[in-house]
């Protein structure tokens, strides 16, 4: 039997929400948060090619932020020997060959400060405020559009 319209409306609690474990709860309430947020219809629909030149640009953003953070940490390893600090500079010229200790103290600064950059861009993506501004040019162009 059906409920009233207005109880159906009322979003009761479950009855039976005491018999479900806490974890289990936590999770479909998580899982339908996710569902909700996944099925945004408001979102505009790119071509395929608005898209590819979308995914082109973020590549490019990502690779110009790692490639900053890789000449940061190239510069700190060689500010490291160039400063002398824990006599490393004396060690890198008494060894009987000089460059692969070099490269041994540049590598990891390199790419420890390139991973960082790149990881610290992916959380700044331009994306939401990109979405943003195509969503008020297209209101403006299109007085039908909501």
């Amino acid at each position: 039997m059906p409920l009233p319209f207005f109880l159906q409306m009322a979003k009761l609690p479950d009855p039976f929400a005491w018999l479900k474990l806490r974890w289990l709860r936590r999770w479909t309430d998580r899982q339908k948060a996710r569902d909700a947020i996944l099925h945004n219809s408001r979102k505009l629909k790119l071509t395929p090619e608005e898209a590819r030149r979308d995914h082109w640009e973020m590549l490019r953003f990502l690779a110009l932020n790692a490639l900053l953070g890789i000449f940061i940490g190239i510069g700190v390893g060689l500010a490291l020997v160039a400063l002398d600090i824990g006599g490393l500079r004396g060690l890198i010229m008494r060894a009987s060959n000089p460059i692969l200790p070099l490269f041994l103290v540049l590598v990891p600064f390199a790419s420890l400060f390139g991973g960082a950059a790149a990881a610290s861009a992916i959380l700044t993506l331009p994306y939401e405020s990109k979405f943003q501004e195509e969503q008020k040019d297209r209101s403006e162009d299109d007085p039908s559009f909501r």
